[in-house]
């Protein structure tokens, strides 16, 4: 194993996505409920990239860059085990606001920091656009939720319109970066 490292990932590298490990053992997700995270219970097991996802993703990434955007990889040698986007358009036509599309580490490199790394990372490309908060539109499983409010991110109580009708049961966060 080497040491983890970080670069830019190009449109022709958008693929690659699909090197990422994302199998995962899930307990439960979040609901919001009357303007408050509820969490329930519901043990699932995610193994690897649904077919539908391998194919939009990477459309996904390619259409961020294409618009402005940053998508970062983290390394072990040649493979990438992690992956984030920042989405440079404005959200809500907020050009403060910008907003983190995509965030995977692979499962085996989970617990090692990479997510904050990439994070991180995301943040400080978003303060160079001017920005002073990243819109995070979350999968609703604890793990990744509760890893972000970490990070300072808070729950929205009305989310942006657009991002919540593109992924209504994702919970909506704002993590304030200032400048």
């Amino acid at each position: 194993m080497h040491a983890v490292t970080f670069r830019e990932l190009k449109a022709n590298e958008a693929d690659r996505l699909r090197e990422i490990d994302r199998s995962e053992e899930i307990d439960g997700h979040y609901v919001m409920a009357n303007g408050a995270l509820a969490y329930q219970k519901a043990p699932v097991s995610v193994q690897g990239w649904r077919p539908d996802d391998a194919g939009s993703y990477p459309d996904r990434i390619r259409e961020t860059l294409a618009a402005g955007g940053t998508a970062l990889g983290a390394f072990d040698g040649q493979k990438l085990v992690g992956l984030a986007t920042l989405d440079a358009r404005p959200v809500g036509g907020d050009p403060a606001v910008v907003a983190l599309d995509l965030l995977y580490v692979d499962a085996g490199y989970r617990g090692r920091g990479i997510g904050k790394q990439l994070t991180a990372l995301v943040v400080e490309r978003a303060r160079q656009l001017g920005a002073t908060a990243i819109y995070i539109s979350a999968s609703p499983t604890r793990n990744t939720v509760d890893a972000y409010r970490r990070m300072g991110a808070q729950v929205i109580a009305t989310p942006d319109p657009e991002k919540l009708a593109l992924e209504p049961d994702d919970i909506h966060l704002l993590l304030p970066i200032g400048r």
